[in-house]
C-alpha cells in the first residue's frame, strides 16, 4: 500500500484575515487538506488575543512554537512557553493572549468547520 501525505512548509503558507479575529491564520489545513483535523498556525503581535470561546465538537491541541502566551480556561489562568502543549475540551471556554509576538500550533479535531462558539 502507497504511503499518503500532504507536506508543506509554514513559511510558504499565506496568512489569511478571519473576521473579527485578531492574529493572523496560516491554515495549514487548508494546504494539507486533511479529513480529521483542523490544523493552523496563529501569528500573534503582542496584545492580541483570541475571541473567548468555546466548542461544540472539536477539542484544540495548541503548541508554543515561540512566544509567551497567557491563557484562560475556565476559572484558571496560567502562561505558555515555547515547547508547551495545551489541550481543551470542546466544552471548556478559553481564550489566548499575546504577551509577547509569538506564534501557536492549533490543531483543533474532528475537523468541524464553524464549530466554535463566541461567548462575548
Amino acid at each position: 500500500m502507497a504511503l499518503v501525505y500532504s507536506k508543506v512548509s509554514i513559511d510558504d503558507v499565506e496568512e489569511r484575515s478571519i473576521e473579527d479575529i485578531e492574529p493572523g491564520l496560516k491554515s495549514v489545513g487548508y494546504e494539507t487538506r486533511p479529513d480529521q483535523m483542523r490544523p493552523s498556525v496563529w501569528e500573534f503581535e503582542e496584545g492580541e488575543q483570541t475571541n473567548h470561546h468555546y466548542h461544540e465538537h472539536q477539542e484544540e491541541l495548541y503548541l508554543v512554537l515561540d512566544g509567551r502566551f497567557h491563557v484562560v480556561v475556565g476559572d484558571d489562568k496560567f502562561d505558555l512557553e515555547p515547547e508547551d502543549v495545551l489541550v481543551v475540551e470542546p466544552s471548556a471556554e478559553r481564550q489566548l493572549t499575546a504577551l509577547e509576538t509569538g506564534r501557536l500550533f492549533v490543531v483543533g479535531a474532528p475537523n468541524e468547520p464553524d464549530d466554535a462558539v463566541v461567548v462575548d
